[in-house]
């Protein structure tokens, strides 16, 4: 009789099973804790009625931002569990002389990993039902798409896991590698657009997220998300109230849970693979396999030298950098070359087991690791791949974002095309002046405290090219402006300042006649009287064409880098503004823009007084206001801050004479001079404010010459 191959043994499967049940057992208890809690507080009346839509809402938040987090973490357990035999020399010897294949051993211990994987969401579904039942809002279509969005992502991530369960011998390596494997592709980003915005001139340092589809977790939580429509409605009983009704849910990209299903079968048949050609030998080895030795080293090391090296520049050198300026490479190269050595030779005794790792043997991975450190340094320090010099074209460009002069600007090529010809002449300008830049901050950062800032100043210049292949050039330039490079042509200091300042640029500041931006809303603040009004709708088309007609005049606009505020009414306008036809930003409100009323603007002060926002009287200067705060701060630490006598009893506060502005520089303060005005609760009762003496029978009061001056004044 032939002997039939079973790739299933039910024994093994039961035994699984009941040996971890701790662990599914726990989680199923506390998964069933929250739907359990709100049937108990709807019977007591404590919750109202749940709609078939919010049920389905928390249904799909939990697919779209509880689910991928617990199963990351608890799938990784479940294979901790049944690969566990894998890890000691003892279990793997006696698992694999038992009969059953090792075909069999994967299907089975699989399933009982996948089995424990659903136990808890299958008692939460099924604790979920009961309360959508007792509550009335059962949605059979979102809960069976529920249920096929967690059992895909269950079956990735503990694919995942177990696909790194037989790459280690050691079960403690394997949530390191596991956790590792998920989080490689944003980690990489963060290190290298670290060290890559401080060797290179201007560079941001963004992150973009290009590579998160290589992290299934962060992915996930960012791209499916719950889409709920509401509707405002009168609310009952209540004619002139509304409330937000939900009227439709869906959950937008879904099919990326499906797409990694995919992937997670196919990580089932890497580990099918490496669970057939592994060696039982290799039990307790950090690393199982014998390619993945060598990966292991030099990416121990890559990334030590990468994120300790940094670390280690910023605890030694950027102590005794009191400037903060960028890396220098050759003690970059230091830094990376020590920590790149410690993550190769700690790689290098986790292998090997022992601390005797110091030998001619591992001299070649010790010049592999130098010359590699030294590699990126100077690839990246010395922009040998042109990554500073980079200016996008114009019909490479779907638009530009600009932020300087505490403004942002969106140029488009199709409206903009030589507005963005001049910025990236101020682009090249300032990258041709590279030097000049880095060596005109350092020295202004070193000598801060000299710097005449009516003359020079500092100005943040931030680029963002979004590219119409869906890329983005991204500059940031921190710059030390000064008047006199100002007046000089060619400069990039000349430059910035007639590209802000020109007529088109302003339009573009205030969004005028742009269909991409609608108004949103706008107010007025008159810091005179500490007020300020909420434009209505017309009132905002009405001032900003008043606006946009002092602009084209000449009359606003003008931007001091300088901040000299001189010639600057104590009067502002703030407008927002909500993108319509910008796919990147829709639906988003933009930062608020200022606009200072000057005297120039005839057109706005003219609208802003028919209105009634504005009078004659408002309309004072930024330096007459600042006279105005300083003596109201006076007036208010007078009143708060009374003096010595008045806390010892002696004085009532009352019977206080303060001088005001009109006090002679010969008049003494009554507290400067206790000595002659000796002031007693008898004699503040005695007096009235006119000098009059409110008290026959007290005798009369001698005042010298000088206080008497204080208190008519007063």
């Amino acid at each position: 009789m032939k002997l039939k191959t079973s790739f299933f043994n039910p024994t093994l499967y039961v035994k699984n099973l009941t040996r971890f049940w701790p662990l599914w057992g726990l989680t199923s208890f506390f998964g069933a804790l929250i739907p359990i809690s709100g049937i108990m507080m709807y019977l007591n009346g404590s919750m109202q009625r749940i709609t078939p839509l919010e049920l389905s809402q928390a249904y799909y938040g939990g697919v779209a931002y509880f689910a991928p987090i617990v199963m990351l973490c608890y799938c990784v357990l479940c294979a901790m569990a049944v690969w566990s035999y894998l890890y000691n020399a003892r279990s793997v010897g006696m698992m694999h002389t038992l009969p059953i294949s090792r075909e069999g051993l994967f299907v089975t211990n699989f399933l009982s990993g996948m089995t424990m994987v659903a136990i808890p969401w299958v008692v939460t579904a099924f604790f979920c039902v009961i309360l959508s039942l007792v509550c009335g809002g059962f949605a059979a279509g979102p809960l069976f798409l529920t249920i096929l969005c967690v059992f895909g992502e269950g079956v990735f991530y503990f694919s995942s896991a177990t696909a790194a369960a037989f790459i280690t011998g050691n079960i403690f390596a394997l949530p390191l590698l596991y956790f590792l494997f998920h989080f490689l592709a944003p980690l990489l980003e963060s290190l290298i657009g670290t060290l890559s915005s401080n060797l290179v001139f201007g560079l941001s340092h963004i992150y973009t997220g290009v590579a998160d589809w290589l992290s299934p977790t962060v992915y996930i939580v960012k791209r499916v998300k719950v889409n709920s429509v509401y509707t405002e409605v009168p609310y009952p009983g209540e004619p002139n109230v509304t409330t937000s009704v939900l009227q439709s849910v869906t959950l937008e990209n879904a099919w990326i849970i499906f797409v990694y299903t995919l992937v997670g079968l196919a990580l089932l048949g890497v580990g099918y693979v490496l669970y057939r050609y592994r060696k039982s030998e290799c039990a307790g080895e950090v690393i199982a396999m014998n390619w993945g030795r060598p990966v292991f080293r030099y990416g121990i090391a890559a990334l030590l030298a990468l994120g300790g090296g940094q670390l280690l520049y910023i605890i030694i050198f950027n102590s005794f950098d009191l400037d903060q300026d960028p890396y220098h490479i050759l003690p970059l190269i230091f830094c990376m070359l020590i920590a790149g050595l410690i993550g190769y030779y700690g790689a290098c005794m986790l292998l090997a087991k022992t601390l005797r790792v110091f030998h001619k043997g591992t001299l070649r991975g010790v010049g592999i690791v130098a010359a590699g450190c030294v590699a990126v340094c100077c690839v990246v320090g010395f922009d040998m791949l042109g990554i500073a010099r980079r200016v996008p074209s114009v019909d490479s460009v779907k638009y530009v974002r600009l932020y300087t002069a505490n403004n942002t600007y969106y140029l488009f090529p199709d409206e903009d095309a030589d507005v963005i010809e001049q910025l990236r002449a101020v682009h090249k300008s300032i990258i041709d002046e590279r030097g000049y830049a880095q060596s005109a901050m350092k020295s202004a950062n070193r000598n801060e405290s000299e710097i005449d800032f009516t003359q020079n100043t500092y100005v943040t210049f931030r680029l963002s090219y979004l590219l119409k292949n869906g890329l983005s050039v991204d500059r940031n330039y921190f710059l030390y402006l000064s008047k006199d490079r100002m007046s000089e042509p060619g400069t990039y200091d000349n430059m910035m300042d007639s590209f802000v300042n020109s007529t088109e640029m302003k339009l573009r500041r205030l969004r005028f006649n742009d269909s991409r931006f609608r108004v949103e809303s706008g107010n007025i603040s008159v810091q005179k009287r500490d007020d300020g009004f909420e434009f209505s709708s017309r009132e905002l088309s009405e001032i900003l064409n008043a606006i946009a007609d002092d602009t084209k005049s000449g009359n606003w606009g003008q931007y001091d880098w300088f901040e000299n505020d001189a010639d600057i009414y104590a009067v502002q306008l703030f407008f927002w503004y909500r993108v319509n036809g910008i796919e990147e930003l829709s639906d988003r409100v933009l930062d608020n823009i200022t606009v200072y009323l000057r005297p120039g603007m005839a057109h706005t002060i003219d609208a802003l007084k028919r209105m009634g926002y504005v009078t004659d009287d408002d309309l004072i200067t930024q330096e007459e206001m600042r006279k105005i705060w300083e003596e109201r701060d006076r007036a208010e630490h007078r009143i708060y801050n009374p003096p010595e006598a008045y806390y010892e009893g002696e004085t009532p506060l009352g019977s206080i004479i303060y001088p005001t502005e009109e006090v002679t520089t010969e008049a003494v303060d009554v507290f400067d001079a206790p000595e002659t005005v000796p002031v007693t609760p008898q004699t503040a009762e005695a007096t009235n404010p006119n000098g009059a003496d409110n008290n026959p029978n007290s005798s009369p009061q001698t005042v010298p010459e000088s206080s008497a001056a204080s208190a008519g004044s007063s």
